[in-house]
Protein backbone atom coordinates (compact mmCIF):
# COMPACT_ATOMS: atom_id res chain seq x y z
CA UNK A 1 0.00 0.00 0.00
CA UNK A 2 1.44 3.35 -0.97
CA UNK A 3 1.84 6.23 1.46
CA UNK A 4 -1.04 8.40 0.18
CA UNK A 5 -3.51 5.51 0.23
CA UNK A 6 -2.43 4.59 3.76
CA UNK A 7 -2.75 8.23 4.82
CA UNK A 8 -6.31 8.45 3.43
CA UNK A 9 -7.33 5.27 5.22
CA UNK A 10 -5.87 6.58 8.47
CA UNK A 11 -7.73 9.90 8.05
CA UNK A 12 -10.96 7.97 7.52
CA UNK A 13 -10.34 5.79 10.60
CA UNK A 14 -9.49 8.87 12.65
CA UNK A 15 -12.63 10.56 11.35
CA UNK A 16 -14.83 7.69 12.48
CA UNK A 17 -13.06 7.71 15.87
CA UNK A 18 -13.43 11.49 16.32
CA UNK A 19 -17.11 11.34 15.34
CA UNK A 20 -17.76 8.82 18.11
CA UNK A 21 -15.31 10.12 20.73
CA UNK A 22 -15.97 13.85 20.40
CA UNK A 23 -19.44 13.75 18.89
CA UNK A 24 -18.20 15.64 15.83
CA UNK A 25 -19.99 15.90 12.50
CA UNK A 26 -18.32 13.77 9.79
CA UNK A 27 -16.68 16.66 7.92
CA UNK A 28 -15.23 18.27 11.06
CA UNK A 29 -13.92 14.85 12.15
CA UNK A 30 -12.21 14.31 8.77
CA UNK A 31 -10.71 17.82 8.78
CA UNK A 32 -9.34 17.16 12.26
CA UNK A 33 -7.99 13.83 11.01
CA UNK A 34 -6.26 15.65 8.14
CA UNK A 35 -4.69 18.08 10.60
CA UNK A 36 -3.49 15.24 12.82
CA UNK A 37 -1.62 13.43 10.04
CA UNK A 38 -0.47 16.33 7.87
CA UNK A 39 3.24 16.78 7.41
CA UNK A 40 2.72 20.52 6.97
CA UNK A 41 3.07 23.00 9.83
CA UNK A 42 -0.55 24.00 9.24
CA UNK A 43 -3.26 23.84 6.59
CA UNK A 44 -5.02 26.83 5.05
CA UNK A 45 -8.76 27.06 4.48
CA UNK A 46 -8.15 26.26 0.80
CA UNK A 47 -6.01 23.25 1.73
CA UNK A 48 -8.84 21.92 3.89
CA UNK A 49 -11.35 22.49 1.11
CA UNK A 50 -9.17 20.82 -1.52
CA UNK A 51 -8.48 17.79 0.69
CA UNK A 52 -12.13 17.28 1.65
CA UNK A 53 -13.87 18.52 -1.51
CA UNK A 54 -16.64 20.19 0.47
CA UNK A 55 -18.29 23.59 0.04
CA UNK A 56 -16.73 26.74 1.48
CA UNK A 57 -19.58 27.16 3.96
CA UNK A 58 -19.25 23.55 5.18
CA UNK A 59 -15.49 23.90 5.62
CA UNK A 60 -15.97 27.22 7.42
CA UNK A 61 -18.59 25.77 9.76
CA UNK A 62 -16.39 22.78 10.55
CA UNK A 63 -13.27 24.85 11.19
CA UNK A 64 -15.22 27.23 13.42
CA UNK A 65 -16.59 24.30 15.42
CA UNK A 66 -13.11 22.83 15.89
CA UNK A 67 -11.81 26.26 16.95
CA UNK A 68 -14.66 26.70 19.47
CA UNK A 69 -14.00 23.26 20.92
CA UNK A 70 -10.33 24.14 21.34
CA UNK A 71 -9.28 21.20 19.18
CA UNK A 72 -7.47 23.42 16.69
CA UNK A 73 -5.82 26.83 16.64
CA UNK A 74 -4.59 29.02 13.83
CA UNK A 75 -1.63 31.22 13.10
CA UNK A 76 -0.64 33.63 10.37
CA UNK A 77 2.62 34.11 8.54
CA UNK A 78 4.23 37.49 8.05
CA UNK A 79 3.15 38.97 4.72
CA UNK A 80 0.47 36.31 4.21
CA UNK A 81 -3.18 37.13 5.01
CA UNK A 82 -4.22 33.48 5.15
CA UNK A 83 -4.82 31.62 8.40
CA UNK A 84 -3.04 28.33 8.91
CA UNK A 85 -4.90 25.79 11.02
CA UNK A 86 -3.19 23.21 13.22
CA UNK A 87 -4.19 20.94 16.07
CA UNK A 88 -3.98 22.49 19.52
CA UNK A 89 -0.90 21.83 21.57
CA UNK A 90 -1.11 18.12 22.37
CA UNK A 91 -0.35 18.46 26.07
CA UNK A 92 -3.01 21.16 26.46
CA UNK A 93 -5.47 19.07 24.44
CA UNK A 94 -4.72 15.97 26.53
CA UNK A 95 -5.11 17.94 29.75
CA UNK A 96 -8.48 19.29 28.62
CA UNK A 97 -9.60 15.80 27.60
CA UNK A 98 -8.57 14.33 30.96
CA UNK A 99 -10.23 17.20 32.85
CA UNK A 100 -13.47 16.41 31.00
CA UNK A 101 -13.14 12.74 31.93
CA UNK A 102 -12.41 13.72 35.55
CA UNK A 103 -15.51 15.91 35.68
CA UNK A 104 -17.62 13.15 34.14
CA UNK A 105 -16.33 10.62 36.69
CA UNK A 106 -16.98 13.04 39.57
CA UNK A 107 -20.56 13.66 38.37
CA UNK A 108 -21.13 9.93 37.99
CA UNK A 109 -19.84 9.36 41.52
CA UNK A 110 -22.17 12.02 42.98
CA UNK A 111 -25.20 10.57 41.23
CA UNK A 112 -24.43 7.00 42.32
CA UNK A 113 -24.03 8.22 45.92
CA UNK A 114 -27.37 10.07 45.78
CA UNK A 115 -29.19 7.01 44.43
CA UNK A 116 -27.53 4.78 47.04
CA UNK A 117 -28.49 7.18 49.84
CA UNK A 118 -32.07 7.28 48.58
CA UNK A 119 -32.24 3.47 48.32
CA UNK A 120 -30.68 3.10 51.77
CA UNK A 121 -33.39 5.26 53.30
CA UNK A 122 -36.42 4.23 51.26
CA UNK A 123 -35.63 0.88 49.68
CA UNK A 124 -33.35 -1.06 52.01
CA UNK A 125 -33.71 -4.38 50.17
CA UNK A 126 -32.57 -2.85 46.89
CA UNK A 127 -29.76 -1.03 48.69
CA UNK A 128 -28.58 -4.23 50.38
CA UNK A 129 -28.67 -6.27 47.17
CA UNK A 130 -26.71 -3.61 45.24
CA UNK A 131 -24.28 -2.53 47.98
CA UNK A 132 -21.34 -4.71 46.89
CA UNK A 133 -21.77 -3.73 43.22
CA UNK A 134 -21.95 -0.04 44.12
CA UNK A 135 -18.84 -0.29 46.29
CA UNK A 136 -16.90 -2.02 43.50
CA UNK A 137 -18.06 0.57 40.97
CA UNK A 138 -17.25 3.49 43.29
CA UNK A 139 -13.80 2.03 43.92
CA UNK A 140 -13.20 1.97 40.16
CA UNK A 141 -14.38 5.58 39.82
CA UNK A 142 -12.10 6.65 42.68
CA UNK A 143 -9.11 4.94 41.06
CA UNK A 144 -9.88 6.57 37.72
CA UNK A 145 -10.19 10.00 39.33
CA UNK A 146 -6.80 9.53 41.03
CA UNK A 147 -5.19 8.43 37.77
CA UNK A 148 -6.70 11.37 35.87
CA UNK A 149 -5.44 13.84 38.50
CA UNK A 150 -1.93 12.36 38.51
CA UNK A 151 -1.73 12.38 34.73
CA UNK A 152 -3.02 15.96 34.50
CA UNK A 153 -0.33 17.09 36.95
CA UNK A 154 2.37 15.18 35.04
CA UNK A 155 1.27 16.76 31.74
CA UNK A 156 1.20 20.24 33.28
CA UNK A 157 4.83 19.81 34.29
CA UNK A 158 5.71 19.03 30.66
CA UNK A 159 4.22 22.25 29.30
Amino acid sequence: MEKEERKQRLIEELGVHFEAEYNLPPLAARIFGNLVVTEEIGLTFDDCQNKRGASKSSISTSLNLLLQLGMITYFTKSGDRRRYFKISDKSTFFIRKLEQALKKAANESKMIQKVAAYDKEYNSEKYASNKAKIEAYMHCLDQNESTYKETIEALKKLI
